[in-house]
């Protein structure tokens, strides 16, 4: 799949991606949809997670860094059906909204509304950050 992706969740029939199209559907799990894109770059889902919780000394909900245009973050844990894996890169901005929901806004101007608290967003985005200046100074 060549296109941008800005998110990924689980459907009744699979899994729903979010890219610059639109909405795309595939018949896959999640874990497995990660992991191929993974394989992709030479490793797999559970490789990339393992090494990441070390670098944050962290274990749970741990960012998955894919290759340079894709870092996905998990809303949730991997195990609860409504997890929403966002890709950090495509990420214009997010709004908090009301009721523990925030607003994504991404490249392409387009919106969705996910059930997580901003607060625990801005905890992922401090997490990737502090992944990227370990790739940037170690590569």
């Amino acid at each position: 799949m060549g296109d941008i992706m800005y998110f990924i969740k689980r459907s009744i029939d699979g899994l729903e991606i979010g890219t610059e199209k639109g909405i795309t559907y595939m018949n896959s799990t999640l874990k497995k949809h990660i992991n191929d894109m993974c394989l992709k770059n030479l490793s797999t889902y559970e490789g990339r997670r393992i090494s990441t919780s070390k670098l944050l000394n962290e274990n749970n909900n741990i960012p998955i860094y894919v290759n340079e245009e894709v870092i996905l973050y998990p809303t949730k844990s991997i195990r609860c059906y409504d997890t929403v894996f966002v890709n950090f890169h495509e990420v214009l901005s997010i709004k908090k909204g009301e009721n523990g929901y925030t607003s994504f806004i991404f490249t392409n101007l387009s919106e969705i509304l996910i059930e997580i608290s901003y607060k625990r967003i801005l905890k992922q985005h401090f997490r990737i950050n502090k992944i990227l200046d370990y790739l940037n100074n170690n590569q």
